[in-house]
Parts: structure tokens; C-alpha cells; sequence
């Protein structure tokens, strides 16, 4: 995909014909690389590119000038030199998973809009990052574990400002515990903790030194936590 894009968009720079629209939607596409890990260059350079060239060029059908198109694809052979040593610390993978592996590979703010992914506190955000790279490289356990320990420390943040009382216990497990017992029966638990019984019991499941989780688990309990981070996400903003 992202051979595809720098390619096409090298090749609108050797055409008389180019077009601003042209450009403009092939740096679209290649700025979302700039959240990916190891191809950030791309995605900054394009953004660059963009931000320069919309100031000059106002109209969609507006012909990009020769000078541009050389700098632009000057910037793709540099992009292209810097690829080869990148791909040399590549590893072949073929995730196991239903889940949309361009999303996966964007991170898990793919899964959330702005104000949801704001709302997380930076070591959150890096789990859920840590728990889409474990699913991409067929690690579900892993990425079930961190998955969990991220809505532990999300849950327990909703606890302490909805009630002003500080959850000490830190150990693996104890927050859910901990909620489980303030919330025992279903009908009396707030509806961010809809999903509390089942985070809970997959905890319980991966707390076994034997236990392996499967794909299915792994993306059930990452998108379960997903929906979490929704559900919280107006209260912890409030």
C-alpha cells in the first residue's frame, strides 16, 4: 500500500498534466504514516509538502509548477533511500486476525476519535498501542494481559473521580476485584461497568500460567476495552 502511494505520487511529479488534486490526495494518504512507528519521516515529510503547497495553490485543477514537482519527487527518492534501511529491520508476519490490519497497524487511536484518545493518560495509550502490535505479531496472551491493565488503570481513574475515594491496591487484578465487590449486583452497576463482569473473567482466565488466549479472546477483550474508553470518556472529560 504505501509502495503504491509513494510511487503513484512520484509519478504525477513527471507529468506535465499534474494537477494540485492530484498531489494533494496522494500526501493525504501518505501523512497517515507519521503515526506509524519506523515510517514517521514519511508521513512528517508529506505533511510538510502539504502545508507549503496548499499556501501556493488554491484551485484543485491548478497545475503544479516543474519546480514543485522536482522537490516533491526529490523528497520521495530520499523517502524511498530511507525505506530500504527500515525494511532491513522488518520481520514477516501474518497476523492471525479478523480485525482490520490497516487500522492495527495505525495504532489503536484508529479505533478512537480525537477526544476519546485525548482523554487517555499517555502510559494508557501505550498500552493500547503495545496491545495492537501484540495482536498484529500473533501475541494474543500478551496483548490480552496489556489490554486489561490498561482498562484496570482507566476504571480506576473513573472510580476515584466519581467517588474522591483512591483505590491503593496496585497488584494485577485488583481493581476489577475491587469494583466487583463495590458493584456486586448487575442491576446496581453504573453503565460504565457493563462490561466489568466480563473484563473480569477473561483476568481470571489469563491469571493462569497455563492459559493461551486465542485470536478471537485477544480482539474481543481489545475491543471490549475500546468501548470502555467510550463509555468513560465524557465523565473523565467532564
Amino acid at each position: 500500500m504505501l509502495g503504491r502511494w509513494l510511487e503513484q505520487c512520484r509519478a504525477y511529479t513527471q507529468v506535465d498534466y499534474c494537477t494540485w488534486a492530484m498531489v494533494r490526495i496522494c500526501l493525504d494518504v501518505l501523512i497517515r504514516y507519521k503515526d506509524i512507528k519506523g515510517l514517521e519521516f514519511i508521513g512528517l515529510g508529506a505533511e510538510r509538502h502539504k502545508a507549503r503547497m496548499s499556501k501556493e495553490y488554491q484551485n484543485e485543477d491548478e497545475l503544479v509548477s516543474g519546480i514543485d514537482r522536482e522537490v516533491l519527487e526529490e523528497s520521495i527518492l530520499q523517502w524511498y533511500g530511507r525505506l530500504d534501511g527500515v525494511a532491513e529491520r522488518w520481520i514477516l508476519s501474518l497476523p492471525d486476525t479478523h480485525m482490520d490490519i490497516g487500522k492495527l497497524s495505525s495504532g489503536a487511536r484508529s479505533f478512537l476519535k480525537e477526544d476519546e484518545w485525548n482523554m487517555l493518560q499517555p502510559l494508557e495509550q501505550q498500552g493500547l498501542n503495545e496491545a495492537t502490535l501484540c495482536i498484529l505479531s500473533n501475541a494474543f496472551t500478551s496483548a490480552e494481559f496489556i489490554t486489561l491493565r490498561t482498562a484496570e488503570s482507566i476504571l480506576r481513574r473513573w472510580y476515584e473521580k466519581k467517588t474522591g475515594i483512591k483505590i491503593e491496591r496496585e497488584r494485577w487484578g485488583d481493581v476489577l476485584n475491587w469494583l466487583n465487590n463495590k458493584y456486586p449486583k448487575r442491576s446496581e452497576k453504573p453503565k460504565e461497568l457493563s462490561l466489568l463482569d466480563y473484563l473480569k473473567n477473561r483476568r481470571n482466565e489469563i491469571d493462569h500460567p497455563e492459559a493461551i488466549s486465542n485470536p478471537e479472546e485477544a480482539t474481543a477483550t481489545f475491543l471490549n476495552v475500546i468501548r470502555v474508553c467510550k463509555a468513560v470518556k465524557d465523565f473523565l472529560l467532564s
